[in-house]
């Protein structure tokens, strides 16, 4: 086991949140309660997708930047089964477990099919301290930040909040933002309200940005310092389902697509064994991530997750 004492975590959560009230400041909230945490050296952030099980779009934008997830329950039932699958199409690799005995024996037998690691958690900062210890890879690659918010700020322009998913991102960087195809400058980086020259991987970050206005840089927008990407609105993927799904989706079928803090709107179009050309209502970027398949209709709600061009 890798353990590390400086490196910067996302953290999905679920169930209880008194434990993170304990060692954990509350931040902004949307559909998704946002909690830091700052220790030995490193800036964690808890992600407590609070609409879910109303609505499964939070829980899958919230898994979609995590690298683990706490769950804090005292009964399973068939939204844990709907979480378990997030953390398995989200590829996270970590759980840690508060709860009682039976609980934790419950989920070690029905997570065996899936390539995730169970470590029972007390409510004390040392058990929660040792789980953050748990190292979550680096992260390499050209940078990307996922947006989830952006708004106007008097005095200082355009702000945006989101999450480094790979790379590192630097002040006075210039960035492209996807869907709308337009230049961004870093003016400034602030992590927990500290400034920062740079960013690494698995950090939230708030920046200040130039060149664009809030709607350009709206929910779900991808910042990327990389040549330009592939856009498309038919795309093909090789799709994985989990064997617990007995009902798969289907040709024709009216589904969304969500990655990172997007949740599009889609329709499957061609199946070929476990390849599915999937057509959008707008065109997506065409990256090395998970596009999860959700529907409404389907008991559960989330159904496979696709890599696109496989």
């Amino acid at each position: 086991m890798s353990l590390l004492t400086n490196v910067d975590q996302i953290i999905l959560t679920y169930g209880n949140e008194e434990f993170l009230k304990k060692f954990a400041k509350k931040g902004s909230e949307t559909d998704i309660r946002y909690y830091n945490q700052r220790i030995n050296g490193a800036n964690i952030t808890y992600l407590n997708p609070f609409k879910f099980p109303e609505r499964i779009q939070p829980l899958l934008n919230a898994a979609s930047v995590s690298k683990k997830a706490i769950i804090s329950i005292e009964n399973l039932d068939k939204n844990v089964g709907e979480l378990l699958l997030a953390i398995d199409y989200s590829e996270i690799k970590h759980l840690g477990i508060i709860g009682n005995d039976e609980v934790y024996e419950t989920l070690k037998k029905i997570t065996k099919g899936i390539d995730v690691s169970l470590t029972p958690l007390q409510e004390d900062l040392g058990s929660i301290e040792n789980f953050i210890s748990i190292g979550v890879g680096e992260g390499k690659g050209n940078a990307m930040v996922a947006v989830d918010q952006s708004f106007q700020v008097k005095g200082v322009g355009t702000v945006i909040l989101g999450f480094v998913i790979k790379g590192e991102i630097k002040k006075h960087m210039n960035m492209k933002a996807y869907p709308s195809g337009k230049n961004v400058e870093i003016r400034s980086i602030q992590i927990m309200d500290v400034d920062y020259e740079t960013a690494k991987p698995f950090s939230r970050v708030g920046l200040a940005v130039k060149n664009v206005e809030p709607e350009d840089v709206s929910k779900g927008t991808l910042l990327l310092d990389a040549d330009e990407i592939e856009m498309s609105d038919s795309t093909r993927m090789k799709v994985r389902i989990n064997g617990a799904i007995k009902n798969k989706p289907q040709l024709g079928e009216k589904i969304q697509i969500n990655f990172l803090f997007n949740n599009i709107n889609a329709e499957i179009s061609d199946i070929s064994e476990d390849s599915y050309l999937i057509d959008t209502d707008r065109k997506i970027p065409i990256i090395d991530t998970n596009y999860i398949i959700s529907s409404l209709n389907s008991v559960p709600r989330i159904s496979g997750v696709g890599k696109a061009g496989d």
